[in-house]
């Protein structure tokens, strides 16, 4: 790397870095008083343009730039310019190198069958006689500028994150390009090749729906209509026309798509915004779409030559045009809404909530201070600009959990990563009590996590150790460490997230200490440890409500008093989780959950039944426990055993909240425990646990005459011991 006067500090990229993305944010400061403007040549490795000079604006000695790089090595010239003359240079080189092999974002328009192909714009922006920001050519350049923006600004989100340089890829194709008004112009002077205009370029598709424009933009499916009776059309015709399209929108490929919707329309008469809906689902087993409307693309820029200026644009709309919520009072915060908003349904797509940052609606008017050194006036908070640096508040960033669980996915993966099983990528992290005798005095709090801990927080503190750049997988604080650095009279909270982007979050630590999750094998040293998954409703049972504890060994005392082993295991699984029934090898049977319902008839167990046979010599090794997003019973469950043998229904219905229960290396499952609900005919579990020994320790007969480790009477006091089901 060269520099004249060493005064430019490149601070987000390094000489002789490889990057996986096509367009990169480049931030840098310097130390000269002069503003004006940063020049950027991007030259390939055998000498030639890789892409037009660019500018970029400098303010109070900080900038900004978006880079479109080439294949291979690109050697980037900065000059900054004051006064018509260079002030300081840097040299610096970038290797990209596209990841083929992993699925892209796909870009579609879709137009109606009789479309005029036109999007609203605005007088100030489409001139007297100009199409160039209103018709369908125009359309597809703004989307692809704004795709590469999303892809740069969620590259190097995630870098500062400390997760790496990663965002996804767009499905290319060789064509004219529109990444710069140089290539526009190249079109129509007969100059595409020897102005490199034909270049991979991302791929916008264009999607005709067999639906007319008038249906489209019925006033009974706009979505921003509050009598509106059926909101959800829009998604389901373009989901009709990206079936119908066929190619790379096969429901068998998986493919996720952000989409635009041509034919959307302000109707100044009806004051409405009509074929327009901000909607994005995630289909694991389908077609993901993220879609907006066309409404706001007439604020969004072509090219990259346009993205400062269409960030800064403080001219008002007008009447003719949509104001998204109301604050869309220049023309970059409708850039910022715009561009923001389909980012966010974007997100949607790849499986993301609703929670801080760009996906609760942060880029509204932040979503510039990622391009630019300086903020415009505005309008909707009425506040003058501001500069931008490391230190400005910004909201239209992805939240820590928003990258984390983009991380793990095959868009998002760079060339070194781990590739993680579905179920650690869907597990939360394990916390747990381990002892070092067997009265449990010395008790150690264990935090767990396969996919790695990325942060923990103790009453809202954040540890400096584990971080995302530096994750670990266990973690251990003794009961005498806590007790010397927390108030033992006050709660205790413990929050940890783990790398594959999921949390726990325990309210009060000191209750973990207070409850035994061990049971002692009276006149031994053996130990048997108990560890569960619970419901928020476990700890808030109303006083008028009864609930039904009940345990189950995988061993159980027949009735000529020899220990018969369970064979099978049905597991019902329905609206929530009923339960389950075992099988002994003597034919008898008992329930996983109450044995009798509250009306005294036997509780037959509802739901759909899947069945796992249990082989001899076969253990369970593992269970899923999906807790549900309401917190009240679980939803589902799914079982592994040994022999790689898979059973259950983990029930998700876009309600996936999983956790995970498993033995350490040195224990094995012998039984289970839990608390059903036993106030209505279904009776839930509202807790699940396994029960644990030793793996080489013999149990002797002891373990299956202790009562707390039997399905009895619930702990009600109400049945009979002797009755057992046959």
């Amino acid at each position: 790397m060269t520099r004249s006067y060493q005064s430019i500090c490149l601070e987000n990229i390094s000489d002789g870095e490889t990057v996986y993305q096509a367009c990169i944010n480049l931030y840098s400061t310097y130390c000269d008083d002069g503003e004006d403007f940063i020049s950027i040549s991007t030259i390939t490795a055998y000498g030639s343009e890789a892409f037009p000079v660019q500018n970029w604006p400098v303010a109070q000695g900080h900038f900004k730039a978006m880079i479109i790089l080439s294949p291979g090595s690109n050697k980037l010239i900065l000059h900054h310019n004051y006064n018509g003359e260079i002030q300081d240079s840097i040299e610096f080189t970038v290797t990209y190198i596209p990841l083929l092999q992993f699925p892209p974002l796909h870009l579609a328009i879709m137009v109606a069958k009789d479309s005029p192909l036109l999007i609203d714009c605005p007088p100030s922006k489409r001139g007297g006689f100009s199409s160039a920001h209103a018709d369908l050519d125009g359309a597809i350049a703004k989307l692809r500028m704004t795709a590469y923006m999303w892809q740069a600004f969620t590259a190097e989100d995630m870098r500062s994150k400390g997760i790496g340089r990663r965002s996804f890829r767009f499905d290319e194709e060789w064509t004219v390009d529109t990444l710069s008004r140089d290539f526009l112009q190249a079109k129509y002077d007969d100059s595409l090749e020897s102005e490199s205009a034909m270049r991979s370029t991302a791929k916008v598709h264009i999607i005709r729906s067999s639906r007319t424009t008038s249906e489209l933009r019925d006033a009974q499916i706009a979505q921003q209509n509050p009598s509106a009776r059926r909101k959800d059309d829009l998604f389901d015709y373009f989901l009709d026309a990206l079936k119908e399209a066929g190619g790379p929108f096969t429901s068998s490929a998986r493919p996720v798509v952000a989409g635009l919707i041509l034919d959307s329309h302000y109707s100044p008469t009806q004051k409405l915004t009509l074929a327009h809906a901000a909607l994005g689902r995630s289909n694991p087993s389908g077609i993901s779409l993220g879609m907006f409307g066309s409404h706001l693309t007439y604020s969004w820029p072509r090219f990259l030559e346009e993205v400062p200026a269409c960030l800064t644009d403080i001219r008002p709309p007008g009447d003719k045009v949509g104001n998204d919520n109301g604050e869309c009072g220049t023309m970059w915060e409708a850039c910022s809404i715009g561009q923001g908003a389909h980012i966010y349904e974007v997100g949607r797509a790849f499986g993301l909530p609703y929670r801080p940052g760009i996906m609760r609606r942060g880029y509204a008017q932040d979503w510039p201070k990622n391009f630019l050194p300086r903020t415009a006036y505005c309008a909707h908070t009425k506040s003058a600009g501001v500069p931008v640096t490391a230190e400005t508040p910004n909201n239209a960033r992805w939240n820590l959990l928003d990258a984390l669980a983009f991380k793990p996915l095959p868009h998002f993966r760079l060339p070194a990563d781990l590739v993680l099983p579905v179920h650690i990528r869907e597990a939360p992290p394990i916390i747990r009590l381990t002892y070092e005798d067997d009265e449990g005095f010395n008790a150690t709090l264990s935090i767990e996590s396969v996919a790695g801990i990325a942060q923990i927080w103790f009453q809202g503190v954040k540890k400096d150790r584990p971080s995302v750049a530096e994750p670990v997988s266990v973690l251990r604080f003794a009961y005498r460490y806590l007790e010397s650095h927390f108030d033992r009279a006050s709660p205790l909270k413990l929050y940890v997230l783990a790398m594959s982007g999921k949390e726990e979050t325990i309210n009060n630590v000191w209750k973990l200490f207070s409850v035994r999750d061990f049971v002692r094998v009276p006149s031994t040293s053996l130990i048997l440890y108990k560890r569960s998954i619970y419901t928020d409703k476990t700890r808030t049972v109303p006083q008028n409500e009864r609930v039904w504890e009940w345990a189950q060994l995988l061993k159980e005392k027949g009735e000529d008093g020899n220990l018969t082993p369970v064979t099978k295991i049905d597991l019902h699984v329905g609206t929530h989780w009923d339960g389950g029934v075992v099988y002994y090898q003597d034919g008898h049977k008992t329930n996983l959950g109450p044995l009798w319902r509250p009306d005294g008839q036997w509780h037959g167990l509802g739901g759909d039944v899947s069945q796992i046979e249990l082989p001899p010599n076969v253990e369970i090794e593992q269970f899923l426990v999906n807790r549900g997003r309401n917190n009240a019973v679980m939803d589902g469950v799914r079982m592994r055993l040994s022999n790689g043998t898979i059973g259950g229904n983990l029930n998700t219905n876009g309600n996936l909240n999983v956790f995970i229960l498993e033995p350490a290396e040195s224990e094995r499952i012998i039984g289970f425990y839990g608390k059903n609900n036993w106030n209505d005919r279904y009776c839930c579990l509202m807790e699940f646990g396994i029960i644990t020994a030793p793996r080489n320790v013999e149990l002797p007969m002891k373990v299956y005459e202790l009562p707390e480790l039997q399905n009895t009477d619930g702990g009600l006091g109400e049945v009979s011991l002797s009755v057992r089901p046959s």
